[in-house]
């Protein structure tokens, strides 16, 4: 699989525009994931500890927000996404450091808001 460098990120020659099963761009997918691992080694760094209670609380949000709050649902789910028990445990695990994170920082993130939609908006310039 050969991989291009653009302004979007790392992504697989020809699916720019491709929706993945989740209906993002696997730009979009990477950039998530990119925020996961930057997460996780932030919170390492700052010595920011998640704790099994906010697991749990991020698990069931997630659940709770997705309809999956149902035993039977969530197994199908997962079963049917080929997703594992483990890697499930680690996304939710990631991110609750990721929310752990967006509190520990709300103040800058909420500085530098208005420049991100700002500098984002110029992909609805036509032609671009």
């Amino acid at each position: 699989m050969s991989s291009e460098h653009t302004a979007s990120g790392w992504i697989k020659a020809g699916d720019e525009g491709t929706l993945t099963d989740c209906g993002e761009t696997l730009a979009v997918v990477r950039k998530k994931a990119l925020l996961r691992i930057l997460a996780c080694r932030d919170a390492e760094r700052a010595g920011i500890r998640i704790t099994d209670a906010d697991i749990a609380a991020t698990s069931e949000d997630f659940r709770r927000g997705f309809g999956l709050e149902k035993e039977e649902d969530f197994v199908a789910w997962m079963t049917i996404r080929n997703l594992s028990a483990g890697a499930f445990a680690k996304a939710m695990r990631d991110f609750a450091v990721v929310r752990a994170l967006e509190l520990a920082y709300a103040r800058e993130i909420d500085d530098l808001v208005h420049n991100q939609i700002a500098v984002s908006t110029a992909r609805l310039r036509s032609g671009g």
